[in-house]
């Protein structure tokens, strides 16, 4: 996508940011038993951003999408291994799929956890996400384990190694 810019979250963006999360996700409500669980949940991104970089993807002012990159060692669920950095909450609007923002997101995730010499990168997802499903295949993420259940939804701990090419 033409025009996008990939920037560090700035404080001033708390309340677009999740907004645009809230967006991104509201069509999974009816696919997710626990939705009311966790809807309110969805603001970690801005909650937790003094304990992580999170970054911002927008064109033209407005935002399409966001993620967080929790660095190795810093607080995660404890289903992630504590060297790992992890990807969290990775959210494209409706008007900013298919065109590669959230893969570019991603990607800014992955060099990250290069430039922090982590030898895998992880995340945690649901299949009912399929379209997430599919970025994260395609990024060369392979399922490491089934996780309990979230929110009455099926959950797996997804891997990346980064051990090539170093």
């Amino acid at each position: 996508m033409s025009g996008l810019t990939i920037r560090d979250f700035r404080s001033k963006d708390t309340e677009a940011v999740d907004a645009m999360v809230r967006e991104s996700w509201l069509e999974l409500a009816p696919l997710i038993p626990g939705w009311a669980e966790l809807a309110p949940r969805l603001n970690a991104l801005t909650q937790k951003a003094d304990d992580s970089e999170v970054l911002v993807a927008e064109r033209g002012g407005r935002l399409l999408g966001a993620v967080g990159y929790v660095g190795a060692h810093q607080a995660k669920p404890d289903f992630f291994a504590p060297q790992w950095p992890i990807v969290r909450l990775l959210s494209v609007t409706p008007i900013g799929r298919g065109r590669g923002v959230g893969q570019q997101l991603l990607d800014a995730c992955i060099e990250r956890a290069r430039r922090d010499g982590a030898p895998t990168l992880a995340l945690h997802t649901t299949p009912v996400m399929k379209a997430a499903q599919v970025l994260y295949a395609r990024a060369g993420f392979v399922v490491h384990r089934t996780l309990p259940d979230m929110y009455g939804v099926p959950y797996v701990l997804m891997c990346k190694d980064l051990s090539e090419g170093r």
